[in-house]
């Protein structure tokens, strides 16, 4: 749940004191002389009619898709209808003069405490659709019972299966009804209806700790349920309190759709313009002559007459900085990219697979230099180990560069010198463990945070979103860490192409060391479970695979 800024804790508290005022009228209404009581009624409907119409504008400007935006705004329209007829049945038409009008007004209530929570539904059926996406047209199936039950209240008269009444009694109002059946069946689709649209919001999210946010919104429709089931049972003490269903009501419908926004299950475009100019992309928005309109703290400048070439493509300058443009509605977003540590790496991989082209041919002259024998023999053995432990990477890199070679399109090269840097990073901190390790069998716990640390860099500029928190502290073997780093990049490597989210943990117990991976990706891990790993795929369809690795040897 976002944190409010100056301008919402100034609107709230605004919003705050509004209702505080419409109470304190409701208070002071009841104790009042009657056309003092009903000119403090007719100023807190006002109140509540005025505040449910801003939050409906207010809907029209946050929500982002079109279908979920206009069910609210139809959701607001309701509540404003219920509060109007509210309204004029409590002042404006006379119970003694017009007691069955006041009688229908009263049944009319039913339209919006019915079709809300159904609207509600159809919201939650919208979030994650695109612009263009329209509900399916069997939704019109859930008007059914939903309509039924609105012309069951609307025909109470003739059957009483909604409301009874004293039969004794010379008027029917609802101050002298009971419930029927077919009241029960009336609050019970409208609380599962409201339930359903939480449900399928938290299905829907795809944010850490939903299942705890979602109950948020749910404590108010709880304590809604709660409320209505006191007051039906015609508890007096909050009759008292809270005596204006329709007022309580509303409100609780607007404090569950706007905590479903603030916690993100409903989409909205509020703070944008912080987002953009806090963004590490190095972007600008123009009009359509290219002049900005916007920029990212990071964005770097460049001459109009720049800008407009970008409309044609790609307009690389001479330090690697990639000017990329795309049009938007009424102008243009431009970024740019820097490509110089691609360039880089391509360059320096070229070489290496030209080096490793000559490896044959360079260890024969080595061993034919017997001056430098000892010193020779101990930098083969050790490239020896790096070359057993990466071949994998060094074959799948030098397979790599050649796609790079054949690659047909500047994106192809670019999508594959992404991944390369994946696994060229791989080769630089795993054979820096094993200079490390001929050194000393004990490694700081410092250098796997280093190690992963610069593979999910890598893996960020790839559009993985990566996260990493390590508990280790002290030395381990460095058996032990390398066989961890292996681990987190047998799983990368298996994933590149299919995840966009990895979160890795480190830890470790009396009995062991624990590396932890979750990841969203769509390739088959199980094959990855043996002895001292588990891997699980939970029912988001996201994997968990915990290696564990018996202690021994550590310091601290």
């Amino acid at each position: 749940m976002t944190k409010l800024n100056k301008k919402e804790t100034f609107i709230f508290t605004c919003v705050a004191a509004l209702v505080i005022i419409a109470y304190i009228c409701r208070i002071a209404g009841n104790i009042s002389d009657n056309d003092f009581s009903r000119q403090l009624g007719i100023l807190r409907a006002l109140i509540y009619i005025g505040l449910f119409i801003t939050w409906g504008f207010s809907i029209k400007n946050r929500i982002m898709q079109s279908q979920a935006r206009r069910y609210m705004m139809e959701i607001a329209a309701l509540i404003v209808f219920w509060f109007l007829i509210r309204t004029l049945k409590y002042h404006f038409i006379p119970a003694e003069t017009y007691p069955n009008l006041v009688r229908y007004i009263w049944y009319m209530y039913y339209l919006p405490m019915l079709f809300i929570p159904l609207l509600a539904v159809f919201v939650s059926m919208s979030i994650g659709k695109t612009e263009d996406y329209r509900l399916p047209k069997t939704r019109a199936f859930l008007y059914v019972p939903t309509s039924f039950l609105f012309l069951l209240v609307m025909t109470n008269d003739l059957h009483r299966l909604v409301f009874t009444f004293p039969a004794d009694a010379d008027l029917w109002t609802d101050n002298n009804n009971g419930y029927a059946i077919g009241y029960y069946l009336l609050m019970a689709w409208m609380f599962m209806c409201a339930g359903i649209m939480l449900v399928k919001l938290c299905r829907k999210s795809r944010m850490p700790g939903r299942r705890r946010l979602i109950l948020l919104p749910a404590v108010p429709m709880a304590l809604l349920a709660v409320y209505m089931v006191l007051y039906y049972t015609h508890v007096e003490w909050l009759r008292i309190i809270l005596g204006d269903v329709t007022a309580v009501t509303c409100i609780s419908y607007v404090v569950i759709l706007e905590l479903c926004i603030n916690c993100g299950f409903i989409h909205a475009n509020t703070r944008y313009m912080q987002l953009f100019d806090a963004s590490t992309v190095g972007a600008q928005i123009t009009d359509e002559g290219f002049n900005v309109l916007m920029s990212s703290a990071t964005a770097r400048p460049f001459d109009r007459s720049v800008l407009c070439q970008s409309e044609q493509g790609h307009v690389m300058s001479e330090d690697g900085i990639r000017l990329s443009s795309a049009p938007i509605q009424g102008g243009h977003v431009v970024w740019t990219e820097d490509m110089s540590p691609l360039l880089e790496v391509l360059a320096e991989l070229e070489e290496v697979r030209e080096n490793l082209k000559g490896t044959n041919d360079i260890l024969e002259e080595e061993n034919a230099v017997k001056a430098r024998e000892a010193h020779i023999m101990e930098n083969d053995r050790l490239y020896n180990i790096v070359q057993r432990d990466t071949a994998k990477q060094i074959v799948l890199m030098d397979r790599m560069i050649k796609q790079v070679e054949r690659a047909s399109s500047a994106d192809e090269q670019i999508h594959l010198l992404k991944k390369m840097l994946v696994i060229g990073a791989y080769l630089k901190r795993r054979s820096n463990l094993v200079f490390l390790a001929d050194k000393s069998s004990m490694l700081e716990t410092k250098e796997l945070d280093l190690t992963i640390g610069e593979s999910m860099d890598n893996l960020e500029i790839c559009g993985v979103v990566c996260g990493f928190r390590s508990e280790l502290t002290g030395s381990i073997l460095s058996v032990h860490l390398m066989t961890m780093y292996d681990f987190f990049e047998t799983v990368t490597e298996r994933s590149l192409d299919c995840m966009t989210t990895m979160m890795v943990n480190a830890r470790k117990t009396q009995e062991s060391f624990i590396l932890t991976i979750d990841t969203d990706s769509s390739a088959d891990l199980s094959d990855l479970a043996s002895d001292t790993v588990e891997a699980v795929r939970d029912e988001d369809d996201e994997w968990r695979l915990v290696l564990r690795i018996e202690r021994g040897g550590d310091s601290r």
